[in-house]
């Protein structure tokens, strides 16, 4: 009887190690490095460590929930500098006007808040900045084109998160938010609530993190709001 159950449970582990390696042959897609998850890491950690950005590593896997992550799942990283970075603030936007892709005829994209722009896109302030900040007028928080939910969860120091999946290849990430009205899977319409901006100490008022992405990459905002 132990014998059997040494066996039965031997033959599992050996099936794991050969999965493991056979998928360690595996090219990873270009732009890409395979990363395995361990046990305690989050994919926070998994974003710093790997030098990337925590909403590039969510598009790149398609997940929906941060908590669903298990020690051994493969992720897909994407390599360190395919997301614009703000280190260089001239040579981002030197980079971005090269690559801007074509805005789709799908999507047009409004102001989710009505405000101020208080960080820019691209600035250096000890982390790099791949979106803007809007001090809003009123804390209301709006869609800024039709989509579906594909993300909703915590996002480290970005707190309740909120992505929206457009046509196109296009996504529009939503941070900062005191609570989120909308849930994963859902069906949005351009203007439509989906959450309440969180308060800021540091700017006195209520305002919303705001990212649109072309695939994992992230543009400015500005040459994209309506």
């Amino acid at each position: 009887m132990f014998f059997d159950s040494f066996r039965q449970n031997s033959r599992e582990g050996l099936c794991c190690v050969v999965i493991i390696l056979l998928a360690g042959c595996i090219s990873p897609p270009a732009g890409h490095n395979w990363y395995y998850v361990r046990r305690g890491d989050t994919l926070w950690s998994i974003a710093r460590q790997n030098k990337t950005d925590f909403f590039s590593l969510v598009n790149a896997n398609d997940i929906q929930n941060p908590s669903r992550i298990y020690p051994g799942m493969k992720l897909k990283v994407p390599a360190e500098g395919s997301a614009v970075s703000a280190k260089s603030p001239a040579a981002a936007k030197k980079r971005q006007r090269a690559s801007n892709p074509a805005k789709s005829a799908d999507v047009s994209f409004s102001w989710p808040v009505k405000g101020k722009v208080v960080e820019n896109f691209g600035k250096v302030d000890l982390v790099r900045s791949l979106g803007i900040v809007i001090k809003a007028d009123s804390p209301a928080v709006k869609a800024s084109a039709s989509g579906k939910v594909s993300f909703c969860g915590e996002a480290g120091n970005f707190g309740h998160t909120l992505i929206i999946k457009h046509a196109g290849g296009y996504h529009s990430v939503y941070a900062y938010l005191d609570s989120v009205s909308v849930k994963t899977g859902d069906t949005v319409a351009s203007g439509a609530p989906v959450g309440i901006c969180g308060s800021s100490k540091k700017y006195g008022g209520r305002v919303l993190y705001f990212e649109i992405r072309f695939g994992t990459e992230a543009y400015d905002p500005m040459m994209y709001l309506n």
